[in-house]
């Protein structure tokens, strides 16, 4: 008998919505550092390819020692974007502008948790709502459509 391995096998991260008046990722990662104990670094784009377009998010990275706790803030909206198509692409004239995560519509940027045991209810955030961070949003896991865009 044959044994499929569903998505939400694949699935042990929490996402948290953040809602900053800061656009630029650069800025935000620099006073989310500056005001918390966080070490968020820059590493690799996010790329997703949809339609024969690939589109790349912005992503930041942090290993939380003393709870043994991987964070990823993701730019919520793409940055910028690369046709596979070998001929005229119209689309290309036109900035990207569609959510990541489409239940996050309203938030700049997305938490990804990866190391949380617990129930969603107990997560534990490394910064709060502050001057630049005006709302945080958790969502479970399995209410979210495009989750797995967010496998890595």
């Amino acid at each position: 008998m044959a044994e499929y391995l569903l998505l939400d096998d694949f699935i042990d991260f929490q996402l948290v919505g953040v809602n900053s008046s800061f656009e630029s990722s650069f800025q935000f990662i620099y006073h989310l550092n500056q005001q918390f104990e966080t070490r968020f670094q820059r590493i690799n784009d996010l790329d997703i390819l949809i339609n024969q377009q690939e589109f790349f998010f912005s992503t930041f990275y942090w290993y939380d020692v003393f709870n043994k706790i991987d964070y990823h803030i993701i730019k919520n909206r793409p940055t910028e974007s690369i046709s596979k198509n070998k001929g005229v692409n119209l689309s290309q004239l036109f900035p990207a502008d569609f959510p990541l995560v489409s239940e996050y519509d309203e938030c700049n940027y997305i938490l990804k948790i990866t190391g949380w045991d617990e129930d969603v209810t107990d997560l534990k955030l490394p910064f709060k709502t502050t001057n630049f961070i005006d709302k945080l949003k958790i969502y479970d896991i399995e209410d979210i459509r495009d989750a797995d865009r967010l496998i890595f």
